[in-house]
């Protein structure tokens, strides 16, 4: 981003505003930019100042002081070019075009015009995210004056499909290039760069290069910044980029290198940026690594790296993912030096250590420990780390109480210590942290109330309590006070009482579990208050972290374990805000199943099962159709299964076993599928028949599945009479007809006249017939 600062301003220079001079533009760049602008849709009227004789005072153009040539057109952002029409070849009347960016627009997946190389004065193109495709036109490789040249795609747009082309390296004042997130492939460089010596900003991310030939690129001794993530690059890191002593920003994630992580790493004394997460590297960190004082961001995560983790006794302010990794043995004293530190998911032991107070204790964000094998007990010193923002212990093998002091942790809004042996009652001092959105606690062995003080956490988002020893009934004042809650699980705990119809007021919430407790009394009808079970997507339910200066901006991202589908699924950071459930399951709620259930069409999960729920399936469950996962197993339910349940296209989970349902089964592409994948579906349903269970109508039922009461007689009696009451009415009939006969003369002359004309066609067919064959 400096490097783009500094060309601009390198390259406004001779720019002025039309009030500071009185040249204006010549009449031929005039009409050239009218031309151009008719091929252009121009929907956010950002050329709407493009009226009158002075192109130099048109948003977007930039003139000469002295000449009024036409040297800048920057229309980045919203301008849309029409489908029916290309790129108007007017703009090669603006030769002293110095400046071009049409970046973020989109150019409906055409190529990007071959006239553009003519502009032979251009320093700065800018075409990045701008939808053009195909191959780049060679013609570009007359820009022998090009400075800077962005073809990437940061945010959707181009797709260029091709290796590099040739011409591109003899470009020899090329300083930023940048073909980040297209489908080139191949080979990254030929083997000599000895015309990109001016190089210092080369982005090649985001494309599928697989090479493992990179000496070539640590040549280049002036590159600053150098991206070569998300490609299937294979092979050793070399031992050559310790040559690129200039460089401040190395980005090599998400490839396929393999092997140890070179010390020639160390000679790079001016690295700020380093990312070499998501490949195969093995082996310990070289000790020259951490020599490397002015980093300010390590990512090592997702490797195979190994050994104990040592304070090197620098000091970083520095953000360190060191996550998902075999980094094993204790944990020495925890650093207070860095912003972020992030240890989850590796082998890491004994008890987390204590910072050290004598140092500053201002600058740690967000502290991660997760899924490692710590014990022991939380120290109550981690309380004087007073900036912390996110502090994740769970799934560790922790024990003894929360600390009361926690609550001196006023910029806290992530407090995530699940899954571990933490007991007693939940500290009162919790409902001071007023920033908290995220709290887990679930999976512990905490007892006793909930503490009245969380009502004090307006801002909370997030909060499970699940898997724990907590009784009582469900506060009200969850309803009533926790109005941005979106998601909520009390699950598996020992709560009693009636479900509060306080908490229809959470109008934002998506997930609900309440099961395994020991709750009573009817499923509230409001629940189809919870708007945001309608609607199919959520915002985002990542949580940023920064600091006042904004030096620090990442995010913590939420995951959230649903038992669906008849299994626990963790849904990760890009799911969750997709995800709607409600789970009532395993406790001892009566009456009927809710219809004002049937409106909450954006839930995936509905598990009512395991209650007392009795009365019929709703007719219009069918509307439910985003449902993938339907339980309403051990209950009490009766009469038939709706038609509309065959309607759930996206059904992949269903269970109505062990109920009073009758009827025949409803007919479903959908729901054969569900009863070969799990026969056991209707299990326990005695009055069910029909396909796909091995069962025809039983006696005296209809298709629909008539009532219960009905006491009628089998299918013998029934073909008995049938046949008894055959003569009978043949009888009668006959005698009805002959007596119509008798006495209506008109009937009687029709009938015999209608005989004699049958008899006399039947004689002329025989005699016919006999010609033919004597």
């Amino acid at each position: 981003m400096l490097w783009f600062v500094f060309l601009a301003g390198k390259i406004d220079l001779g720019l002025h505003a039309r009030a500071h001079s009185s040249v204006s533009c010549l009449e031929s760049e005039w009409k050239a930019l009218l031309e151009f602008k008719k091929s252009l849709i121009d929907k956010s009227n950002r050329l709407a100042s493009w009226t009158g004789e002075d192109c130099c005072s048109w948003e977007g153009v930039g003139c000469d002081r002295n000449t009024g040539h036409v040297v800048k057109l920057d229309l980045r952002n919203n301008v849309v070019f029409d489908r029916d029409r290309l790129i108007s070849p007017s703009l090669v009347n603006l030769q002293h075009l110095h400046y071009l960016d049409l970046s973020s627009n989109y150019f409906v997946g055409i190529r990007i015009p071959a006239f553009i190389g003519s502009l032979k004065n251009l320093r700065y193109l800018n075409f990045s995210s701008a939808g053009f495709n195909g191959t780049i036109p060679p013609q570009l490789g007359n820009l022998s004056a090009l400075d800077c040249l962005d073809l990437g795609k940061k945010s959707g747009g181009n797709e260029f499909d091709s290796t590099i082309p040739l011409w591109l390296f003899n470009l020899t004042s090329l300083v930023h290039l940048d073909l980040s997130s297209n489908n080139f492939f191949g080979p990254i460089v030929p083997n000599s760069l000895q015309h990109w010596s001016s190089l210092s900003y080369l982005d090649l991310s985001g494309n599928q290069f697989s090479t493992s030939l990179l000496d070539p690129l640590f040549t280049l001794n002036n590159l600053v910044h150098l991206d070569l993530s998300g490609n299937q690059i294979q092979g050793p890191l070399p031992f050559g980029l310790g040559n690129l002593t200039s460089l401040s920003v190395l980005h090599m994630g998400d490839n396929s290198f393999e092997g140890p992580i070179p010390s020639a790493i160390g000679q790079l004394r001016e690295l700020t940026e380093l990312d070499l997460s998501s490949n195969g590297f093995n082996g310990t960190i070289p000790s020259s690594l951490w020599r490397l004082s002015e980093l300010q961001s390590l990512d090592l995560s997702d490797n195979p790296l190994s050994g104990e983790l040592r304070n090197s006794g620098h000091k970083y302010r520095a953000l360190f993912f060191l996550e998902s990794n075999k980094f094993e043995g204790p944990l020495q004293l925890l650093p207070t030096d860095i912003s972020v530190l992030y240890l989850k998911n590796n082998s890491l032991q004994g008890i987390i250590p204590q910072p050290d107070i004598n140092k500053t204790l201002d600058i740690l964000r967000m502290l991660d420990l997760s899924d490692n094998h710590f014990n022991g007990s939380i120290p109550d010193s981690l309380c004087s780390l007073q900036m912390l923002v996110v502090l994740d212990l769970s799934n560790n093998q922790l024990s003894g109480r929360i600390p009361s002091c926690i609550g001196k942790l006023k910029t806290l809004k992530v407090l995530h210590l699940a899954n571990n042996s933490l007991y007693g009652h939940i500290p009162i001092s919790l409902g001071h942290l007023n920033d908290l959105q995220s709290l887990h606690l679930d999976r512990n062995n905490f007892t006793g109330m909930v503490p009245f003080s969380l009502r004090y956490l307006k801002n909370l988002q997030y909060l499970d309590l699940g898997n724990n020893g907590l009784e009582g009934l469900i506060p009200s004042w969850i309803g009533d006070e926790l109005s941005s809650l979106r998601i909520l699980v009390l699950e598996s705990n020992n709560f009693h009482g009636d479900i509060s119809v306080s908490l229809c007021k959470l109008s934002s919430l998506q997930v609900l579990s309440l099961e395994d407790n020991n709750l009573t009394g009817h499923i509230p009808r409001c629940f189809n208050n919870f708007t945001a079970m309608i609607v199919t997507e959520l915002d985002s339910t990542r949580i940023n972290v920064t600091d006042s200066s904004g030096y620090i901006d990442v995010y913590y991202s939420e995951e959230l374990p649903v038992f669906i589908k008849g299994r626990m699924l963790n849904y990760t950071s890009s799911i969750v805000r997709y995800v709607r459930f409600m789970g009532l399951s395993g406790n001892k709620l009566s009456g009927e199943i809710p219809v004002e259930l049937m409106y909450l069409v954006g839930l995936h999960g509905l598990d009512l099962s395991r209650n007392h729920l009795s009365g019929r399936i709703p007719e219009n469950i069918g509307h439910l159709s985003q449902l993938e996962s339907l339980d309403l197993s051990k209950n009490d339910l009766s009469g038939p299964i709706p038609q509309s349940l065959s309607n759930l296209n996206s059904l992949a989970w269903l269970k109505l076993s062990f109920n009073k349902l009758t009827g025949r089964i409803p007919s479903g592409r959908q729901l054969q599928t569900l009863y070969d994948h799990d026969p056991t579906i209707y299990m326990g349903n005695s009055g069910l028949w029909g396909d796909p269970l091995d069962k025809s109508c039983p006696d005296g039922k209809s298709n629909a599945g008539e009532s219960d009461g009905d006491h009628e007689d089998g299918k013998e009696s029934y073909f008995d009479w049938f046949y008894a009451g055959l003569g009978p009415g043949f009888a009668v009939g006959l005698v009805g007809f002959l007596s119509v006969l008798c006495f209506k003369k008109s009937w009687r002359y029709a009938y015999f006249g209608f005989l004699e004309s049958l008899l006399n066609k039947a004689r002329v067919e025989i005699a016919l017939l006999k010609r033919k064959f004597v």
